[in-house]
Parts: C-alpha cells; sequence; structure tokens
C-alpha cells in the first residue's frame, strides 16, 4: 500500500514539475518570439541603462577602499 503512495505521490510531482516547466518554455517562447518580430520589423528597442556609469577613479563595487579606511581608525570598544 505504502509503494502506491509512493508512486502516485512521485507521479503527482512529476506533473506538476512538467506542467512548470512547461509554462515556462513557453512564456520564453512568447517573448523571443515578440523580440524576433521587433527586430525583423526594424524596431529596436532601447535598452535601459541598468547602472550609471562610474567615473575613472571612483569607487567600484569589488574596491576594498572602505576596508582601508576602517582599519585606519581607532577602535574605542571591543566588539
Amino acid at each position: 500500500m505504502f509503494a502506491l503512495f509512493l508512486i502516485a505521490l512521485l507521479t503527482a510531482t512529476a506533473v506538476a514539475a512538467a506542467g512548470a516547466l512547461a509554462d515556462s518554455g513557453l512564456r520564453w517562447w512568447s517573448a523571443f518570439g515578440a523580440l524576433r518580430r521587433e527586430l525583423k520589423d526594424g524596431k529596436v528597442p532601447a535598452l535601459p541603462a541598468l547602472r550609471p556609469t562610474v567615473a575613472v577613479g571612483g569607487n567600484t563595487a569589488f574596491d576594498r577602499s572602505c576596508a582601508t579606511r576602517a582599519a585606519k581608525s581607532a577602535i574605542n570598544c571591543a566588539a
């Protein structure tokens, strides 16, 4: 009886996963189809600026300049 329950549970899980993957695949197919139609007509959409540009010598996301500033300051209490 437990084996039957386990097989039914695994089957339901497989059906749910297949449905989610099919839905995701259809959304991607539709999005790329719309993009293909736009590019074929010559209407190239302008991409938004995702991040502002950083001036030369400015801080970047991977800069550790704040770590050197923190090391220069005096520690006045223990953590």
